[in-house]
């Protein structure tokens, strides 16, 4: 009798922790431009998707971790009343696994903050429609941001999502004309603005 006591001492917790995770997927657009790389403006489009868990530690307050694809890089087109300068396109394409902390207020209203690693999963950039045969300053293949969200659930299971995403440390191994100092480092930088939808398996526990 005295085994099976212990037996359920010992489940108890990790089932009440069991009670707390949740799971889903998500799907999203996106905006992106490099930091540092001589041009401006959010013009390169591109989507994410993938999934995540989440664990509910407190009444408002939760973690969770992804694991989802995701498109950055910059995009410049010529000028729209000339019709004449440079063309550059740069694509970047990148695993990525945040660790978010997130918290709840209004009942339907989250915030959340926390980095991400991005593994490179590949890479494309071109000058005037030519693809650059070489890259002669290579992308890191692994590197850190930085997110912070909002997030307002529109059903218990669908919740809308608005991040901004921005590189910790240098996306490239080495220094670059046009660069710029964040933080430690001078380089360039992924930022990102994103819109995305996610669907919760369970119900969400207000």
């Amino acid at each position: 009798m005295k085994k099976i006591e212990l037996l359920i001492l010992i489940c108890f917790p990790l089932f009440g922790l069991a009670q707390g995770f949740n799971g889903g997927i998500l799907a999203g657009g996106l905006v992106s431009q490099i930091d540092g790389d001589t041009w401006d403006g959010y013009h390169k489009f591109g989507y994410l998707a993938g999934g995540f868990v989440s664990l509910k530690v407190s009444p408002r307050s939760s973690f969770q971790m992804e694991m989802e694809y995701i498109q950055k890089g910059a995009r410049q087109g010529a000028d729209t009343v000339t019709n004449t300068g440079n063309t550059y396109l740069t694509r970047l394409h990148y695993l990525e696994i945040p660790v978010l902390y997130q918290f709840t207020f209004a009942k339907r209203v989250q915030a959340e903050i926390g980095p991400a690693a991005d593994v490179l999963l590949g890479s494309y950039e071109e000058v005037n429609g030519l693809a650059v045969p070489y890259i002669t300053v290579p992308y890191r293949t692994v590197t850190l941001a930085g997110i912070i969200g909002v997030s307002c659930f529109i059903t218990d299971h669908l919740k809308a999502n608005f991040r901004f995403n921005y590189s910790l440390i240098s996306t490239r191994d080495g220094h670059v004309a046009g660069e710029r100092k964040i933080l430690f480092e001078s380089g360039q930088y992924n930022n990102v603005l994103s819109l995305a939808m996610s669907w919760y398996f369970k119900p969400r526990d207000y």
